[in-house]
């Protein structure tokens, strides 16, 4: 009855014997072969010039602010944070800053107000 020894006991023998590596061998699967163990490196921060920055805010306090609609939006949490530090740095208000930025978006994709008003065209309301 000693002889007869159940899988668990014969794996711990040949653990303690030293002969562990031809136990149970390494199986690799194709997930963990193809994801590196290394973090990918952040892109390094574009350097803005001080001319830049000083025609960015000159741009923005020159900006008329002429809008009588309000409009309730919803931020997340950094760019509330972004907009709360420029007050504080600039005394540029939140709304000229949002304004602003939504004139130079449009300004710079001029085909979206055109696709808008298309698509009202052509829907069945």
């Amino acid at each position: 009855m000693n002889e007869i020894k159940t899988l668990a006991d014969q794996l711990r023998e040949k653990i303690r014997s030293g002969e562990s590596e031809d136990i149970l061998p390494e199986k690799k699967s194709p997930l963990t072969e193809s994801i590196p163990l290394t973090k990918p490196k952040k892109p390094p921060k574009p350097v803005i010039s001080d001319t830049q920055a000083i025609a960015f805010f000159t741009a923005l306090e020159a900006f008329r602010l002429e809008g009588t609609e309000k409009s309730l939006i919803r931020l997340d949490s950094k760019t509330m944070n972004l907009l709360k530090r420029i007050k504080l740095a600039k005394g540029i208000d939140m709304n000229r800053f949002i304004v602003y930025s939504l004139h130079q978006y449009i300004a710079q994709h001029p085909w979206l107000s055109a696709y808008i008003q298309e698509t009202l065209k052509n829907s069945e309301l």
